[in-house]
């Protein structure tokens, strides 16, 4: 009786065995798995956040300063005739008022080319209606930034009453002309408080 127990048990120990055995061929574990989820990371061309930084960077152009014109060109010693010319006609008064005004202002080099062509030696050797004139040739009281311009145009020189026309032709080097004289953009849309500057190599005559 003890022997057919027996046989019985290891039959019973046998079969249990054979089922777990068959349990575990039929889940193979999968050696690749992570105990977590990894996060779904989109790639770094279409992150919103990297495509905004770089727009941008694309069309980031000069700031506003805190500065009027007068105090801004105060500091601009390359345009330092120009700004000595202001005083000496007293338009720097008409600067000094509240408004929106553009200013063509030329480098020393471009008044140093003038003072040769025209037999002077410094602004004491000009006339003081002709120094007048000269600077009136260079102020719009309007702003108008080249960058906001999509075709060539006019600006009335109120000063004066004439027009100088910005030529657009070329995007990539525009320039302005008055009357017979024409001058190349340096520096373009230096906005300030009241108004917007532009250098440019060249004196303005009508």
């Amino acid at each position: 009786m003890s022997n057919i127990l027996t046989i019985g048990s290891v039959g019973i120990l046998l079969l249990v065995t054979s089922c777990q055995k068959d349990v575990t061929e039929l889940t193979p574990v999968n050696t690749n798995q992570t105990t977590s989820e990894e996060p779904n990371i989109p790639s770094t061309s279409n992150n919103p956040s990297v495509f905004l930084k770089t727009t941008k960077s694309l069309t980031t152009t000069v700031p506003s300063s805190n500065l009027g014109l007068l105090e801004y060109l105060k500091g601009e010693l390359d345009y330092s005739i120009f700004y000595k010319a202001l005083f000496r006609s007293g338009i720097d008064i008409d600067l000094s008022n509240d408004g929106s005004f553009t200013i063509f202002i030329p480098s020393n080099e471009a008044f140093q080319t003038f003072f040769i062509e025209n037999n002077y030696t410094s602004l004491d050797d000009i006339p003081q209606n002709i120094l007048t004139t000269i600077v009136k040739f260079h102020i719009g009281n309007e702003v108008v930034k080249i960058v906001d311009l999509e075709v060539s145009t006019t600006i009335t020189l109120f000063l004066s009453g004439k027009e100088i026309y910005i030529n657009l032709k070329d995007p990539i080097n525009p320039f302005v002309v008055l009357g017979s004289s024409k001058a190349s953009f340096i520096e373009r849309d230096l906005e300030q408080l009241n108004g917007v500057v532009h250098k440019i190599n060249g004196v303005l005559l009508k």
